[in-house]
């Protein structure tokens, strides 16, 4: 994660905000009154609230987990999926 002043992001805001952006980069914004904050673009806010909600369904992550150790060969085709 990136890290700057307030001072310094809003004397020069879009270029302190780009690796937000471009690179998907946390910024670390530190005040003098020690209440800190941090900017993520939109998109990377999603995806942590979508990792946040996932983490909270009890044995979600275990599944994730062993599904990705399972061979795509051991895995249910699509077509023979029962909605």
């Amino acid at each position: 994660m990136l890290e700057t002043t307030a001072t310094k992001l809003f004397q020069n805001f879009p270029k302190e905000i780009a690796p937000c952006f471009d690179n998907h980069d946390g910024l670390y914004v530190k005040q003098q009154d020690g209440k800190d904050f941090v900017i993520h673009s939109a998109e990377d806010w999603r995806a942590i609230e979508e990792t946040l909600f996932l983490n909270a369904i009890p044995n979600m992550v275990n599944s994730i987990q062993n599904a990705a150790q399972e061979s795509l060969a051991e895995g249910v085709n699509f077509e023979d999926l029962d909605w």
